[in-house]
């Protein structure tokens, strides 16, 4: 039997190789978190840098670097934040919009395909357990 571990590198390799041509296709460079970058403004445009970077589980000089490299691409622009002189918002464009929609049609279907043929009673306890795998790590160091 595969341990936990092998499990999880064997998951990423199938997830990547199913999602990266799509995020390729769209301009985006794989594994660096620029999907959701834009899936989180798809959900609340018009945030700050911070906020953002707190949302996607990134630190803030990585999620700098993808604003610089996706506002190279027309994907978003950085506005002046009416409400603080020393705050700028980050904000989709329309072409990062539909960018944005294409990609999240893709995780859809990724998700249609990780959960096919499992009862959903099963889809919540897996939920539940790798949540806690997640937190487990995430407070832990070796």
């Amino acid at each position: 039997m595969s341990s936990i571990r092998e499990l999880f590198i064997r998951e990423e390799k199938a997830r990547k190789q199913l999602i990266s041509p799509v995020l390729i296709d769209n301009g985006l460079t794989p594994g660096q978190g620029q999907a959701g970058i834009l899936n989180n403004l798809l959900k609340e445009d018009q945030i700050s840098q911070k906020e953002l970077a707190l949302r996607c589980h990134m630190d803030t000089t990585t999620m700098s670097r993808n604003i610089d490299n996706l506002e190279k691409l027309g994907l978003l622009r950085r506005e002046a934040n009416p409400e603080s002189r020393r705050s700028i918002l980050i904000c989709l464009t329309e072409m990062g919009r539909e960018k944005a929609l294409r990609i999240r049609t893709a995780f859809e279907q990724l998700e249609s395909i990780l959960g096919k043929d499992i009862p959903e009673e099963d889809m919540e306890v897996f939920r539940r357990v790798f949540t806690k795998i997640c937190e487990n790590l995430e407070k832990n160091s070796l």
